[in-house]
């Protein structure tokens, strides 16, 4: 490679052992990620933070490390006395003893190995809830544009994949770290103690364990994060065909061989990138076995020279070359165990991608509470533009420069108010900024330009959490969890008693359904409430929403859907759910336009008209266009002479 610098040109300066081992041109190819960094002391220390907690039992998972090094030292020790001595002198008892001591360590090694492990999971498992939970508390944080441009299977990966992943680096390469570095501590003293000049032989070849290992290293922690970024996307897509509506889907346009050749391809790039991952270690143990063969033949030739020459007892090199095995092991170890902080050390940055994200919106450092409201809502010139999405990685290093594009406002200049109590619907064109309107007021996006006022506060400077106690929602989407009616209405109200639920799903027009169930309230709805028809899943929701019992009321009442009868019994739960609260009503139906306290109709995200039906309709603007195009037909049928005298049609 041209040029000395940067990952690429190390990597031509470390003696061409990539080459021999054809290690560079098999994995470090051009499709791959940017190469990795070294690992930062930040980052390092960050990691630490989810270690601190469980200090008490680290500090005994290292005396069991520290014990079961200094054990491991001792049966070569007692191989050698025995060839040396007990065997030579015919000292029975001595070689009873020796033999016995050898049974006794290995019995100590194990039942201290069994403690190790016992803590070592504990402290794993600690770590992974920790994280697991904090991300989850993160992600529960994050506002409503980070889901609309995130894929679910990513976040599902996140959370399950990576944490898992987590693991074998929070516990087992520490460990093996500890374990290594002890053992190779042990064994350097009593080699030294035996015979200094073979050691110092035996030491020659360590450096050799260092560099492969530095290259492999690297490429594997790429490929790990290639690997948990490529079985991300599978989890998505599986989530998307596998899921009902999904499966629905694929049948209706017959999708199905497409799905599964598109399915078959990201399965074979998990696979090969695993397939990589794990050649690379193959390679990496090839490599060092070879070096960690050349110490024990230059101790046997060498040792047995010098037993020849009566330098050295039989028995010495006998041990000695055991005690070889326990030098050179921990160094293959190590030399791996950096391959797999790289890989971990990949996995990790992923994490911590998600927890380094900020919501959008968010509290201040001291929100006013909002233990009651009156529900007066204020929009004083208000704007809102949807974020832009972010650049990708790396684009700004390979791509031209490119400006920014303008922020395209979804609504401007919107101001009306909404008195305590009072029924205000939102008509307009699609796409004319109504949704978006809905989505400011319980804070799921923050206004651009302008404010938004509740009983004269602020929306920003109240707590959000306290805001959206006193907002209920009933959408066009109705979402239930798969589990019970049950667990699906207290969602909403879990301290709520029997005899509220009850009250709240009578009120929504769907106890009689319910209790006409072979498990009543305990019966499962199904993914996204899918057992249930359109009708039934809406009903559920107003009464989620009344058992809520908010003060302000958002709601998106569109009924298209449904039959005449379950539009009866929804525009008839919906009037009981209205009554007596503060409602911003996206109005599909004639019924809640024409009894609503004020209309406001909305055009390319701007205010046009607003007022009444009948101050509206007088106007001949957009509303008497929409109101036509909408109802026309349906009130000719009824009678147009009669609808022009109560004002609900316009005159000619």
């Amino acid at each position: 490679m041209e040029g000395g610098g940067g990952w690429r040109g190390a990597m031509g300066t470390v003696g061409g052992i990539t080459r021999t081992y054809g290690l560079q041109h098999h994995f470090a190819r051009p499709d791959l990620e940017n190469p990795p960094q070294d690992i930062s002391r930040a980052l390092l220390l960050r990691i630490g933070r989810y270690m601190w907690p469980y200090g008490l039992k680290w500090l005994a998972i290292l005396a069991c490390v520290l014990t079961s090094a200094g054990l491991a030292v001792l049966p070569p020790l007692c191989v050698g006395m025995i060839i040396d001595q007990a065997i030579p002198q015919g000292r029975t008892t001595l070689l009873a003893l020796l033999a016995g001591a050898m049974v006794a360590l290995a019995l100590a090694a194990g039942l201290i190995g069994v403690l190790q492990q016992t803590l070592t999971v504990r402290v794993g498992q600690g770590i992974m809830f920790d994280l697991r939970n904090e991300l989850f508390l993160h992600l529960q944080r994050m506002s409503l544009h980070f889901f609309t441009r995130t894929r679910s299977g990513d976040i599902v990966s996140r959370i399950n994949n990576d944490v898992n992943a987590v693991q074998g680096a929070a516990t087992g390469t520490l460990v093996s770290i500890a374990s290594n570095i002890a053992t190779l501590a042990a064994t350097s003293v009593a080699m030294f103690s035996m015979n200094w000049r073979l050691t110092l032989l035996a030491l020659a070849v360590v450096p050799a364990f260092y560099m492969p290992s530095k290259v492999v290293g690297g490429i594997r922690r790429r490929l790990s994060a290639q690997t948990q970024e490529s079985q991300a996307h599978l989890l998505t897509f599986l989530n998307e065909r596998l899921h009902v509506a999904g499966a629905l889907l694929t049948h209706i346009f017959g999708q199905g061989k497409n799905d599964a050749q598109a399915f078959s391809a990201l399965n074979a790039k998990v696979r090969d990138l695993n397939i990589k991952q794990s050649v690379v270690g193959r390679w990496l143990f090839m490599i060092l076995s070879v070096f960690s063969a050349i110490g024990p033949a230059a101790i046997f030739w060498y040792g047995g020279y010098q037993v020849l020459q009566q330098r050295l007892l039989l028995g010495q090199l006998v041990a000695f070359a055991a005690l070889l095995t326990l030098l050179y092991r921990p160094m293959v170890q190590l030399a791996s165990v950096y391959v797999d902080v790289q890989a971990a050390v990949a996995v990790f940055e992923r994490i911590f991608e998600y927890l380094d994200l900020r919501p959008d919106v968010h509290d201040k450092p001291q929100p006013l509470p909002l233990p009651q409201t009156r529900g007066h809502l204020v929009l004083d010139h208000v704007g809102f533009a949807y974020p832009l999405p972010p650049r990708l990685p790396g684009q700004d290093q390979t791509d031209p420069v490119e400006p920014e594009p303008e922020e395209r406002f979804a609504i401007r200049q919107i101001s009306f108010q909404i008195l305590p109590g009072q029924r205000v619907a939102l008509v307009g064109p699609s796409g004319a900024g109504k949704s978006t309107l809905t989505y400011l007021v319980p804070r799921f996006y923050d206004p651009k330009e302008g404010v938004i006022t509740l009983d004269g506060c602020d929306l920003r400077d109240l707590a959000l959490e306290e805001l959206r106690r006193h907002i209920g929602m009933v959408t066009q989407e109705t979402f239930l969890f798969h589990a019970s009616i049950r667990e699906n209405l207290l969602y909403a109200r879990p301290d709520a008693g029997e005899s509220l639920m009850i009250d709240a799903c009578r009120a929504a027009n769907i106890h009689d359904f319910i209790a006409s169930l072979p498990e009543g309230y305990d019966t499962l709805v199904g993914e996204r409430g899918f057992r249930l028809s359109g009708g039934e899943k809406q009903r559920v929701s107003i009464a989620r929403a009344l058992l809520k019992d908010p003060a302000i009321l958002i709601l998106d009442e569109a009924t298209s859907h449904l039959d005449a009868t379950s539009e009866y019994l929804i525009q008839n739960a919906l009037e009981k759910l209205l009554r007596g609260r503060t409602s911003l009503i996206i109005a599909h139906r004639l019924s809640t336009i024409l009894s609503a306290d004020m209309i406001v109709v909305l055009q390319a995200g701007q205010v046009v008209e607003k007022g009444r039906h009948e101050e509206l309709l007088a106007l001949h603007g957009l509303y008497a266009t929409l109101f036509a195009q909408q109802f026309g037909k349906v009130l000719n049928l009824s009678g147009e002479n009669g609808l022009h005298k109560q004002g609900v049609w316009p005159n000619p």
